[in-house]
Parts: structure tokens; C-alpha cells; sequence
């Protein structure tokens, strides 16, 4: 490992955690991340904490440098606005979130709006149902707090520093029953964390990044899709079916184009370059040819190549649909 590997391996920890500071020890209380997220997952953590590894520490700081950035423009732009707002609730105070933005018409304003920020790679068609749900507590629990005559909303902006894009989700209002729905999960993970019972899983999107995720009885085969799983994979299995009839249509119209130049050719109109060279005709090795008949030189020219995960959607009907 070289100096600077070894430097930040000790640097890029020690910063995260003084830009988390102000969430103090989170294996004391359940915040709207965890509420937003497994049951299971919130209460292992805060049983057993660990460390993050770089890779994660390093996504949690791209996370803070988008909302520092964009801290910056609402300050710019003159918007009102408060950072990091500590709510906790007035009867549980074991259960609190922290508020990216607060902002406020003006100071006497009994309007008040929330925005959540997300830093991603690529932005979703829509919101994850965790990110609303995460709005959802931090709404509800202003709402506790303060004069009922003031009317709240909220949004979610989620961010793309690599592609330099953004999108708000908008036009969030506090629902009651929601809340309440999430307020009986966040006492349920009080209680898993104090070993009073066993927490329920809620398997989802962030599965991939549970650290708890090996023994988790939700990762059993033949298991149940996630909504978000689900509608990741109905997406995708219906763009792959309009991928493969672009691809007919392409190779039609490239016949039809190659029959019309029957050779190299180099035209242009109205905007549109069409330009057909040839390619020459070359050798390729035959592999099972050249380990028939030379075994020993095969084994001298050829190396591993590393397996990878074959993913594959078609479309499925469940044994009873297919019985009735």
C-alpha cells in the first residue's frame, strides 16, 4: 500500500465522521433513514455497529459535498432557509430526524417546506418508496411540533454530480395515516434494538449494501419480489422486448442502405452523413480446433476469464393462474 493509500485510508473515516457529528451516536436513537428503511437492518446496526468500508464512506461523502454545493446556491439565490434541523418527537424523543433544508417563505411566514436532497448515479423515473417514506417521517414530526395553523410541504431533489443533472420530486403535503404507520415501525425498532422482539425484514433497493444481508430470512431462494424489484424488473424486461424490435427494424433499414451504396461509399444531405468503407477480411482463432488438435499450445496461449452474473427476465405466470 503506498503513503497516500495508507494516508487516506486514515483521512476520508476521520472526515466523514466530522461531517456526521451532528447526528451524534445514532445507536441511541431511530432516525427517518432508519424508519425509511429494514427493520432488521436499523436494529443490527445499532446492536452491532460497524465500519464502513472507503467505497461507502466515499458515496456518504459525495452525498454531503451535493448538499454543501447546493447550500451554496440557495444562499446565492437569496432563499431562507435552515440546514440540518434536529426534530424530535415530543413524546418519544428516541425517535428524530435531521432536516437537509428548512425553508421558510420568511420569518413569519406559517409556511415551512422540507426538501430532502439524494446524490445519485443516474436519477429514477420516479422517487424510491424509502426516500418518500424518509420525507414522510421528517414531515410528520415538524408537523408535532409546531402551531397546526402552519402548513407544510415537501419535495425530493435528487442529484447527479457525474452527469451534472438534477430533478425535484414535489408537491408533498404530511398524510396522518402514513405517519402513524411509520411511527408504530419506529417504536417496533426500539424495540428489536432493546432485545425486546425479533425485527421484521423489509427487503428492497438497498439490499445490495446491507451488511446484515448473508443470514437475512429474506434472502432464501424462490423468495418474493420487492415492489421495487418488481417494477425495476417489469421496466426493464419491457424496454429489453422494444430493444430487440429496434434492433430488427435497424437491421432492415441497414439492408436497405447497404443494397442502395453495393459498396464503399461517402454521401451527404439535409444533415445526415452516410459514409460505407470495407472492412478487410481477417483470421480468427478457432478455439476448440487449436485445443483438438495442439492440447499443449493451448494451455500455453490461453488464460482464465472471470464469471460474472447472468441476469435474465422473461415473463412468468404462477402455477395457480396457469391452473385455473
Amino acid at each position: 500500500m503506498s503513503k497516500l493509500a495508507a494516508f487516506l485510508g486514515r483521512a476520508i473515516p476521520t472526515h466523514q465522521q466530522k461531517q456526521s457529528s451532528h447526528l451524534g451516536d445514532r445507536t441511541g436513537y431511530v432516525g427517518a433513514s432508519d424508519i425509511a428503511g429494514c427493520p432488521r437492518k436499523a436494529a443490527l446496526g445499532k446492536q452491532c455497529p460497524s465500519s464502513h468500508d472507503i467505497s461507502t464512506l466515499l458515496r456518504f461523502s459525495r452525498g454531503h459535498a451535493a448538499q454543501a454545493m447546493y447550500a451554496e446556491f440557495f444562499k446565492t439565490g437569496g432563499a431562507l432557509f435552515e440546514e440540518e434541523v434536529e426534530v424530535r418527537h415530543p413524546d418519544i424523543p428516541e425517535i428524530r430526524c435531521h432536516i437537509d433544508f428548512l425553508f421558510y417563505a420568511n420569518r413569519q411566514t406559517k409556511r415551512l417546506h422540507i426538501v430532502e436532497m439524494k446524490s445519485t448515479d443516474g436519477i429514477p423515473d420516479e422517487p424510491y418508496a424509502s426516500w418518500v417514506d424518509q420525507l414522510h417521517v421528517q414531515m410528520g414530526l415538524l408537523q408535532l411540533t409546531l402551531d397546526p395553523e402552519v402548513q407544510i410541504g415537501g419535495s425530493i431533489l435528487v442529484v447527479d454530480l457525474n452527469a451534472g443533472t438534477y430533478r425535484e420530486f414535489n408537491n408533498y403535503a404530511p398524510n396522518k395515516l402514513v405517519f402513524n404507520q411509520l411511527m408504530e415501525k419506529a417504536q417496533h425498532i426500539l424495540s428489536a434494538t432493546r432485545g425486546e422482539c425479533a425485527p421484521k425484514t423489509e427487503p428492497g433497493i438497498l439490499c445490495g449494501y446491507c451488511s446484515f444481508r448473508q443470514d437475512c430470512p429474506s434472502h432464501v431462494a424462490d423468495m418474493e419480489l420487492p415492489p421495487e424489484i418488481h417494477q425495476a424488473s417489469k421496466a426493464y424486461l419491457e424496454l429489453n422486448e422494444q430493444k430487440k424490435a429496434l434492433d430488427t427494424r435497424l437491421e432492415v433499414l441497414k439492408n436497405d442502405i447497404l443494397t442502395f451504396v453495393n459498396g464503399a461509399y461517402k454521401g451527404a444531405s439535409d444533415g445526415i452523413l452516410v459514409n460505407v468503407t470495407s472492412v478487410s477480411d481477417s483470421v480468427i482463432v478457432d478455439g476448440k480446433k487449436l485445443k483438438n488438435s495442439y492440447p499443449d499450445i493451448y494451455d500455453q496461449v490461453t488464460k482464465p476469464k472471470s464469471g460474472f452474473l447472468k441476469l435474465e427476465i422473461k415473463p412468468f405466470m404462477p402455477l395457480a393462474a396457469q391452473a385455473a
